[in-house]
């Protein structure tokens, strides 16, 4: 499992090491920590991983998922999941 925390490293670092993910990844599990209610976690995903946030998420956490399987443990803001692709 990859671990990625939040309070270390911005969104976007997060959003562009899960887009820089192809089809055949072998890394598909990833805890997200320290989300602290940021908003666009893990938007725009096409690879078939598996995303947990360990926290609260703002706004769009999910939001243009194609293939993603996406957990937030705490609550999230609106948006979320907003224009899902499939």
């Amino acid at each position: 499992m990859t671990e990625f925390d939040l309070a270390v490293q911005p969104v976007r670092a997060l959003n562009a090491a899960l887009h820089a993910l192809g089809p055949d990844t072998n890394q598909t599990a990833w805890r997200i920590l320290n989300p602290q209610g940021k908003h666009a976690i893990a938007a725009g995903l096409d690879a078939p991983i598996a995303v947990t946030v360990e926290g609260h998420a703002g706004y769009y956490c999910g939001g243009m998922n194609k293939a993603a399987a996406i957990t937030v443990t705490g609550n999230a803001g609106v948006g979320v999941a907003e224009n899902m692709m499939s």
